[in-house]
């Protein structure tokens, strides 16, 4: 029997607007419980508010069908198709990177995503990166190549990407009682805190690392949930003030009691 605790901070950063957004669902008919999180792409007041909308029809959906990669697959040409009806720019129509984490009643997370959102699973004060990100930057890492500055801000895929990636993993959870620490965040969130070394970094090939081994110290990842969340976009924010992203991050406590 699984319980779980979850809680959200947000820091506009230097923007003007927030286009993050999270959502939570538990649908009580299958048992699934589902996390959302939307990165909007841009600093535009249409893509704010359409993460709103966009974040909580995900996560029923996700929760519905239990499965998060079919998920961003059946609501991704909805929502391309619902963009093309209402008044937004046309050279710029509402778009996000999005994860989801889906736990079913048995104890086993699944994760999908499309764009860099990332995940992170936390035990004992380690730390395991479970996601890799769509972006330049992880196709220069696997073309052997530092990645430039600002190729981590260019995305391969995204949830409205109707030929981007979606990639999914699982993670199943022993029965015997025991708290793991899931964190899904924006970039704005995770970039400060790997840049310092505070999270761990991606793999030289951008491959999912820490996903099957053990993971790396990160303090940052301690405390109360609450305390937590608030940390890691307070701290991403002041890293840098004047350029400092929209910055997100979800912390979800997930407790095995038996």
């Amino acid at each position: 029997m699984f319980t779980t605790r979850h809680t959200t901070s947000q820091h506009i950063g230097s923007r003007t607007h927030q286009a993050d957004a999270t959502a939570h669902h538990d649908d009580p008919d299958t048992g699934h419980r589902a996390w959302v999180l939307l990165d909007g792409i841009g600093d535009r007041i249409h893509t704010a508010a359409w993460v709103r909308t966009a974040a909580p029809a995900l996560a029923r959906v996700a929760a519905r069908l239990g499965d998060p990669r079919a998920a961003i697959q059946q609501i991704r040409p909805v929502l391309h198709a619902e963009r093309a009806t209402l008044d937004f720019p046309a050279d710029w129509p509402p778009d996000a990177a999005a994860i989801i984490a889906v736990l079913d009643p048995v104890g086993v997370l699944h994760l999908a995503w499309a764009g860099d959102c990332r995940a992170y699973l936390a035990e004992n004060g380690q730390a395991r990166l479970l996601t890799t990100d769509h972006n330049k930057a992880t196709q220069q890492r696997r073309e052997g190549r530092e990645p430039e500055p600002t190729a981590h801000d260019h995305l391969t895929s995204s949830l409205c990407f109707l030929t981007g990636v979606i990639e999914a993993c699982g993670v199943h959870f022993s029965p015997y009682p025991r708290r793991r620490r899931l964190v899904l965040a924006s970039d704005g969130a995770y970039l400060p805190h790997e840049n310092t070394g505070a999270l761990p970094l991606p793999s030289a090939d951008g491959s999912h690392r820490h996903r099957d081994r053990a993971g790396v110290p990160a303090p940052v990842l301690t405390g109360a949930p609450e305390t937590v969340a608030q940390r890691l976009t307070d701290l991403a924010v002041r890293a840098d003030p004047t350029g400092a992203d929209n910055a997100t991050a979800m912390v979800i406590d997930l407790h095995c009691n038996s």
